[in-house]
């Protein structure tokens, strides 16, 4: 038989230099475990040195809303729009306060027809007591002659019976009617001051109501809910917003940083497209806990301390719009 190849014998192998192998694979392998280590500290104590935070864009605004059950009959606005005080905005129908309205409508005429009734009734009273006064008198003049005469035995018992009946029923129509007087006096300044009252409630209706034209109340921009024609709102339901004034950055920002926060400190508010430079104007007397969309499914939900942060320029972000904050350095 024969070696189709020939072995080198054990005992006569070269020596062979070992391949150096390169260090890139290396680097990059430390690079990234630093990497990987400073993420970690940076999730675990980043807060307590590094100034940053969570915030909302947000403006001012006053809620447009009914007291009284609404269907939105026109919309005279859109998404955005700029408006007015005094502009209109809607027109709405409430069946609710049109019939709050009759009703009101309805008892004011009652009590002014009862207050003519009662008023008639004291006039006759008042025209008829000085009558009964005077009757009075004259049957008591009568009745003290009858007495001095059945005295003397001059007068039959069926006259001087008939005598106290006169004077008895003058005396009771003069009580009659001094208290009949009295007491629709008093009813009448009793419906007289419902009769304003109702008046004023009417008056105060009608115009809350406005012939169902809702008007601005302040200068401002239409929110981004604008309601349809036709839409139904109950009592305090809002129907639109109108946001006024500059825009500012509602910040949550941790409680446990190592350093003061304060007002004046610079900040840079960021959305990740856009960034802007803002100031911290005033630190709120009260913490939160963060929005929803801030939460971090991996971090125990916290409450955050409130600063308001005024933008260098207040149209970079739009209202309602997420943004983080950072220190600004320069």
């Amino acid at each position: 038989m024969r070696a189709l190849r020939k072995r080198p014998r054990s005992d006569k192998l070269v020596n062979q230099a070992r391949k150096s192998s390169s260090n890139l694979s290396r680097r990059l392998y430390l690079v990234l475990l630093c990497l990987l280590g400073l993420s970690g500290v940076n999730y675990m104590w980043g807060d307590l040195l590094l100034l940053r935070g969570d915030g909302l864009v947000l403006r001012d605004h006053n809620v447009v809303a009914t007291g009284y059950v609404a269907k939105i009959a026109n919309v005279f606005v859109e998404k955005g729009q700029a408006v007015k005080k005094g502009d209109v905005l809607l027109k709405i129908e409430s069946m609710e306060l049109l019939e709050r309205l009759a009703d009101l409508s309805m008892r004011q005429a009652a009590l002014s027809q009862r207050a003519a009734e009662f008023q008639l009734r004291s006039q006759v009273a008042t025209q008829l007591l000085p009558i009964a006064l005077r009757r009075q008198k004259e049957t008591g003049a009568v009745l003290a002659q009858f007495d001095d005469m059945s005295a003397r035995g001059l007068l039959t018992s069926a006259r001087y019976e008939e005598a106290l009946r006169a004077n008895y029923d003058a005396n009771q129509d003069q009580v009659r009617l001094a208290a009949e007087k009295e007491t629709l006096n008093a009813q009448i300044n009793s419906l007289e001051a419902a009769r304003t009252a109702a008046s004023e409630a009417l008056k105060e209706l009608q115009s809350h109501y406005g012939n169902g034209i809702v008007r601005a109340k302040n200068d401002g921009a239409i929110g981004a809910d604008v309601p349809s024609v036709g839409d139904v709102y109950r009592s305090g339901d809002p129907i639109l917003k109108i946001y006024s004034g500059e825009t500012y950055v509602l910040a949550y920002l941790p409680t446990r940083y190592l350093f003061s926060i304060q007002q004046g400190m610079k900040v840079t508010v960021s959305s990740g497209r856009y960034s802007d430079k803002g100031v911290i104007t005033e630190i709120l007397p009260l913490s939160d806990a963060l929005p929803q969309e801030f939460q971090n499914s991996f971090k125990p939900r916290e409450r955050n301390q409130l600063a308001k942060i005024k933008l260098e320029n207040p149209t970079a972000f739009p209202v309602f719009a997420k943004v983080g904050i950072s220190y600004r350095f320069f």
